[in-house]
């Protein structure tokens, strides 16, 4: 499945520092290491032009879905996604890069000179030569791809088929992270592993982004060298733009993140050894009815015969389609539930480009709707309204989940109006629900 050709409905951007010496500071950030630190999650004004979310709590698609490919992207050339901006310096040059947040891959990578068939970017891509900070791996470096040559290099690996890839070579340089929020420092980084690409395929750069920064939970990425420091935590919860008006959300870390997590649900991070945030998914309900079929066995990631990786269920708050993938014999006992209960209701089903389940609905069926919930293990359930679950458009209503052949994927729409606060020490993922909007700034 190419996932690049699905529409980004949240997602979210990580704006790099780089500098060999200086930290940028942005608001009221203060150059020098912190225990905890903050950056700006900011909404796309593209939201209003395709986009809007009503008092029902809906996202409503503003434009005909059959005549949209990507009904779920708003249609501005860089304006698609929650950003964080800070400003970037580079050797002798400072310069701002915008790069994608990307949570089951480890390795930060970034478009850099010389290009084979570059993509738009701005500002330039990254000048490795102009940075005194800027240091090659050595071509025996665990980490290089293939080992034993006379450089460093790296192909990136990405967890699904069609998702951007990139390849060129290893180095170090510093990072720095211009923190917002509770007057926290900024958070500097003297020895990131990057990946220079000089090559790259399928990566939507939107003629702005430089590539992506990676949030996996193994090394060499930036959550994992955070810990490092004692920053074992990162959190964020995500929210839908206001109609009106400025505002963004955070990114926290360490001990920004301000919530008891003993008053929330939580559930084990598995695969250590894997970037991605595995959880471990045992069922699903339908209002109050648990849905047959042995799910807890379909979810379960297992070895093929042929060395290979099957089901499993993963968080990802920066997924290129919005909603949420579902490996596909859950997603079709799913579908045929709420098929059923739409037939029930006497609301028909209708055809949409690029949905699997799609009913032609007024807004009071929508109050006769039950809530789908996850229940992963020891009944730690995250309980998803119709909201979270549909987008409507003039009349109809259509399902965010799509089928997957091989794993299910908790995207950004199903997480949104949730805290979620990932802690790598406890190997833990807690969850609660909140009001995001409340958790934002001008």
């Amino acid at each position: 499945m190419d996932l690049s050709n699905h529409a980004l409905l949240l997602h979210l951007v990580l704006a790099a520092l780089l500098h060999p010496a200086v930290v940028v500071a942005v608001d009221d950030a203060t150059s020098g290491r912190s225990k905890g630190f903050s950056l700006r999650l900011v909404p796309s004004p593209g939201w209003n032009s395709t986009i809007h979310v009503d008092d029902d709590g809906f996202v409503h698609l503003n434009e005909p879905v059959e005549h949209a490919p990507n009904v779920l992207r708003p249609h501005m050339p860089h304006k698609e996604r929650y950003n964080i901006i800070t400003t970037v310096g580079t050797g002798h040059g400072r310069r701002t890069y915008t790069l994608a947040m990307e949570m089951t891959q480890s390795l930060t990578w970034m478009q850099c000179v010389p290009i084979q068939n570059p993509f738009e970017q701005v500002p330039p891509p990254f000048d490795p030569t102009a940075s005194p900070s800027f240091h090659p791996l050595a071509p025996t470096n665990h980490l290089c791809s293939p080992p034993g040559g006379s450089v460093c290099r790296f192909r990136s690996n990405p967890m699904f088929l069609g998702v951007a890839s990139a390849s060129g070579v290893l180095g170090h340089e510093t990072m720095s992270f211009a923190a917002s929020g509770h007057g926290a420092a900024a958070a500097v980084e003297p020895a990131v592993v990057i990946g220079c690409a000089h090559t790259s395929e399928r990566f939507r750069s939107h003629g702005v982004l430089a590539g992506i920064l990676a949030l996996g939970k193994t090394y060499p990425s930036l959550i994992w060298l955070l810990g490092r420091g004692g920053l074992h935590r990162f959190s964020y919860c995500l929210f839908f733009p206001f109609t009106q008006g400025s505002r963004h959300g955070f990114l926290r870390f360490g001990s920004d993140i301000r919530v008891d997590t003993r008053h929330m649900k939580s559930t084990r991070l598995l695969y250590p050894e894997v970037s991605a945030y595995y959880v471990n998914l045992a069922g699903i309900s339908f209002g109050r009815t648990r849905l047959g079929g042995n799910l807890a066995e379909v979810f379960r990631r297992r070895k093929l015969a042929d060395g290979s990786w099957h089901s499993g269920c993963v968080l990802d708050a920066g997924m290129f389609w919005g909603g949420t993938f579902m490996i596909r014999p859950a997603y079709d006992i799913l579908e045929r539930a709420l098929a059923e209960h739409g037939r029930r209701l006497g609301v028909p089903r209708v055809p949409r480009h690029n949905f699997g389940l799609c009913f032609r609905a007024t807004r009071a069926i929508l109050s006769h709707w039950p809530t789908v919930t996850l229940h992963f293990e020891s009944e730690q359930d995250l309980v998803l309204t119709p909201n979270k679950l549909f987008v409507l458009q003039d009349q109809d209503m259509c399902l965010t989940v799509k089928p997957h052949p091989q794993i299910t994927v908790i995207g950004p729409a199903t997480q949104v109006g949730t805290r979620f606060v990932y802690d790598l020490a406890a190997s833990r993922v807690y969850f609660a629900p909140e009001n995001c909007n409340a958790d934002t700034g001008v």
